[in-house]
């Protein structure tokens, strides 16, 4: 899930990052975007999504497929369907 951007590259232990473990980064256009947390199980990602809102009241999910980022809504549906 994606917790915070920036312009700058930030190591994932600045203190801008509240103490959080493995905070990773992805470029887009000239944006750095850190995020925290990967899981092909939704529930799972959703779960660590709400235990971090109290220091990250904007984090949200986003979702990647095969190294490119794409629509939640299409990730979710994907999931729900490997689920049945």
């Amino acid at each position: 899930m994606q917790i915070s951007t920036g312009s700058k590259k930030l190591s994932p232990n600045d203190r801008q990052f509240k103490g959080l473990q493995n905070v990773e980064y992805y470029e887009e256009n000239g944006v750095y975007k850190y995020t925290v947390g990967s899981s092909t199980d939704y529930n799972a990602i959703a779960q660590k999504r709400r235990e971090i809102l109290d220091k990250f009241p904007g984090a949200f999910i986003i979702a990647f497929k095969n190294g490119t980022k794409m629509n939640v809504n299409e990730a979710i549906s994907e999931f729900k369907a490997r689920k049945k």
